[in-house]
């Protein structure tokens, strides 16, 4: 913390006798003094900075008159400095943790929007190959129909034919039993001739 002394600039002339090339001169300056008190803790011999405080208010751009009010206002400043610094640590830190957080995630974004394509692309061209089968199977389902019209003409003919030879052999049956007859009478008129 910064220590202000508040004094008083004390001016009285001095006089001194010299004596230049045998005549004696006295000279007349201005000798200047700024007591201290007990209580403001100076030590001998240290090193101090004085402003005048018109010099001080020029500095500050305003009339200031209790200079250690206005030096313990820049203090909290600094303190406030200071704590914005470490604030501005806390969000620097956060933003690049958020920046490599988001490159992480357009990293990503980027290989999902990769294997959505990859997988839209897979997708139309197993549409296209689902389209040419389901067209083959379209013309293997009219061919099964011609087919299978084809086979029940065929069997309706076959049951046809079937049922002719059946009646064939019905008309070759009673055609045989009548001529059995036929010849059975015969022989027995044969045999009774005989």
């Amino acid at each position: 913390m910064v220590k202000v002394i508040k004094s008083a600039v004390k001016c009285y002339k001095k006089r001194t006798k010299k004596t230049v090339g045998g005549r004696k001169k006295t000279y007349e300056y201005n000798q200047y003094l700024i007591p201290l008190k007990k209580s403001d803790d100076m030590e001998c011999s240290e090193k101090v900075f004085i402003i005048p405080q018109k010099q001080f208010s020029e500095f500050v751009g305003r009339e200031v008159s209790d200079l250690e009010s206005y030096l313990d206002k820049i203090g909290l400043y600094q303190k406030s400095t200071i704590q914005l610094e470490e604030e501005l640590a806390k969000l620097e830190w956060k933003h690049n943790e958020l920046s490599r957080s988001y490159k992480a995630t357009v990293s990503k974004n980027a290989k999902t929007n990769k294997k959505l394509r990859l997988g839209n692309e897979r997708i139309k061209s197993l549409e296209t190959l689902n389209n040419e089968l389901s067209r083959h199977f379209e013309d293997k389902e009219k061919e099964y129909q011609i087919l299978k019209a084809e086979h029940e003409a065929e069997l309706e003919k076959n049951r046809i034919l079937e049922d002719e030879l059946k009646m064939q052999k019905d008309k070759d049956i009673w055609s045989s039993l009548k001529n059995r007859l036929s010849n059975g009478g015969k022989r027995e008129q044969e045999e009774k001739g005989k």
